[in-house]
């Protein structure tokens, strides 16, 4: 179901997002379903329909991420909020290693495990981009 995102806000998400996933980096053009903004603080738990609560993500992405904020960290077991588009910077959270994306943060090893940023039709899907020159 789409929510009821004002126009003008949905470009502006697109536009700020570079018309690629905050979180993958897929890109648009090459995505089968267009991508959505995502509310980070979704509505159930009272996130705000904002600039500052929304994010441009792909629909596998966004299924993932679902209305979860934070997630068990694997190699500590402390719960730790998702990466944030809006509070951080991608590089300084993720390194992409070929087609895979690595974590340097604790909040990165959360992401690429709740949203499944390295299953293997994420890593299919990029690795033909990159092998192409078109991603990154």
């Amino acid at each position: 179901m789409r929510s009821e995102i004002p126009d003008y806000l949905r470009r502006l998400v697109i536009e700020r997002a570079g018309n690629r996933c905050e979180y993958c980096l897929l890109p648009q053009w090459a995505a089968l379903h267009k991508h959505e903004p995502d509310h980070l603080i979704p509505r159930q738990h009272d996130g705000k329909t904002e600039e500052s609560n929304l994010a441009l993500a792909c629909l596998r992405c966004n299924r993932y991420k679902g209305p979860n904020v934070g997630a068990f960290d694997p190699v500590t077991g402390q719960l730790v909020p998702l990466f944030n588009p809006r509070l951080h910077k991608w590089s300084d959270h993720f390194l992409l290693e070929g087609a895979t994306i690595r974590a340097l943060t604790a909040e990165a090893r959360v992401t690429i495990k709740l949203l499944r940023l390295n299953d293997e039709d994420h890593v299919t899907e990029r690795r033909r981009l990159v092998d192409s020159g078109l991603f990154g």
